[in-house]
């Protein structure tokens, strides 16, 4: 065999070899990752807990909710796991494992009209209306007229979601309730 051509049939080699493996951008570095969208804050118990109470979850809901219609599986999309009973503050991020969505990880950026913690008083898990009780909804802004809407911008994690729990003096429970 010609050394020459030899030569000639590795550099053709390298040459393909090396224009695979630049051919996804080469040897520049990673792009950094943007930040998962999500949310964090802060519930504070303010009163006593309620010797009936057996669950307690932080749930977000999409769209607003005007009537028992609005409140779906389709409609809720986080659905926290258990907030420990008893307790007088309790910190919650999007990124910690929840029930919905069914692992941790990012959260969808968009707009949410209603955030909420809710109790149960029933022995399992039930995701109908009629058993959750509202005890503290999330405000922007200091408006305590309305629900806050929550926005999470793309690639964006929100601070400071912050929820009041008062057991003595509820919100207004939306439509579908005891």
């Amino acid at each position: 065999m010609n050394i020459k051509y030899f030569k000639i049939k590795h550099c053709i080699f390298l040459l393909v070899l090396l224009t695979a493996a630049c051919s996804d951008h080469g040897i520049e570095p990673k792009p950094v990752l943007k930040s998962p969208p999500g949310f964090s804050g802060t519930i504070r118990f303010i009163s006593e807990w309620p010797d009936s109470v057996k669950r307690s979850f932080l749930v977000v809901f999409k769209n607003p909710l005007k009537s028992d219609s609005d409140f779906t599986i389709l409609n809720l999309k986080f659905l926290s796991k258990e907030i420990p009973l008893g307790v007088q503050k309790h910190e919650f991020s999007s990124l910690d494992s929840a029930y919905i969505p069914a692992t941790p990880g990012p959260f969808s950026s968009g707009s949410y009209s209603y955030v909420a913690v809710v109790q149960q008083s029933t022995e399992n898990l039930s995701l109908a209306r009629k058993d959750w009780f509202v005890s503290g909804v999330y405000y922007a802004n200091n408006d305590t007229t309305t629900p806050g809407v929550m926005i999470i911008p793309d690639s964006t994690f929100v601070k400071n979601i912050n929820i009041n729990v008062d057991f003595n003096n509820p919100p207004s429970q939306p439509p579908g309730g005891n």
